[in-house]
């Protein structure tokens, strides 16, 4: 008996060393959140040259359908494709003078967008 009491206050103790000592990113990533900018604080609104024309267009990309990209655009220089149970996946990637845009597509509606400018 007194044995049996032993390991369970041995294994009391070191689960609440391990939960005390595990990597608990949620803290962290709170006080992150509050000092840096969220994404869209921190991205640049469209910028515009002196004629008025738009360089960075990734806020008009959500909701456009694959084939509408495909219309403005042109073909896509690079594509993958990765397919998950009833949900495609398509990265399609147009490399332009200017920089490259990349948009995410789910089930062919732009989810995700960027625009990285040439250097």
């Amino acid at each position: 008996m007194l044995k049996q009491i032993k390991l369970l206050l041995i294994a009391l103790f070191l689960g609440t060393f391990i939960v005390a000592c595990g990597d608990d990113n949620t803290a962290q990533t709170e006080s992150n959140d509050a000092s840096t900018p969220s994404s869209a604080e921190m991205s640049s609104d469209d910028t515009t040259d002196t004629a008025g024309t738009v360089t960075d267009e990734t806020d008009t990309i959500a909701g456009m359908t694959k084939e509408e990209a495909i219309a403005k655009w042109g073909e896509p220089d690079v594509t993958q494709t990765h397919k998950i149970d009833s949900l495609t996946v398509d990265h399609l990637e147009w490399h332009k003078k200017d920089g490259i845009t990349a948009v995410q597509f789910h089930n062919d509606v732009a989810q995700f967008s960027q625009f990285v400018p040439a250097e």
